[in-house]
């Protein structure tokens, strides 16, 4: 199954591989639904999604289309080489990366290779992909563990500072008192290492604490 955002391209790419040896097309979409719906009822093996940016639509797409059919192979092709796009496909489940302007010849070797289990990476998108991957882990690990160093009455004070609430209006929701709520806020901001409640809260959205 192909998808883009272009219907000529969409259309032209699948007759292309249509007319090879072992290969069936079953759909060249621009619509996301439509891509979803294909996956749901057709025994597809590969799909082939254009993402040319973070907030694609076919990247998004990914763990739908994944659950719909455990055991998709899913396939990028794309105009661009942002290592950080790549990165965030690797991890939703891409296990394909192909240039738009590659030869068909190429994209045959790629869909082939993906089939059989292999993923498939320009080798001079390896070292960005790995460094991206490995700066999106140490800032996960590092968002976790100044968290993890937060008592539970702090976390109970972090969390009523993400709803706007002031050091008198904590105190009252927690039932201490307004010098106590400055102790831990200030406590918060030194374990997390940051100077504002705002980024705190930040901090503790992404880790998924609030």
């Amino acid at each position: 199954m192909l998808a883009d955002d272009h219907r000529s391209f969409a259309e032209a790419l699948g007759l292309r591989l249509d007319a090879e040896p072992g290969l069936r097309v079953v759909g060249a979409v621009v619509d996301p639904a439509v891509a979803l719906s294909i996956v749901r009822g057709h025994p597809v093996d590969v799909a082939v999604l254009a993402v040319e940016s973070m907030h694609c639509t076919f990247l998004t797409l990914a763990d739908e289309l994944l659950k719909a059919r455990p055991g998709l192979k899913l396939l990028g092709v794309t105009g661009g080489d942002d290592p950080a796009v790549l990165a965030r496909a690797v991890r939703g489940g891409f296990r394909g990366w192909v240039p738009k302007d590659v030869g068909i010849g190429s994209l045959l070797d790629v869909i082939h290779g993906v089939v059989r289990g292999e993923t498939c990476i320009p080798p001079l998108l390896l070292t960005s992909l790995l460094e991206s991957l490995l700066t999106g882990e140490e800032e996960a690990r590092a968002a976790e563990r100044p968290l993890s160093s937060l008592t539970v009455r702090e976390r109970e004070v972090l969390r009523a500072m993400s709803s706007g609430a002031n050091r008198t209006e904590i105190a009252q929701l927690l039932a201490i008192s307004p010098n106590t709520v400055r102790t831990h806020a200030q406590s918060i901001l030194t374990k997390l290492e940051v100077h504002t409640s705002l980024a705190a809260v930040m901090i503790a959205r992404r880790a998924g604490l609030l």
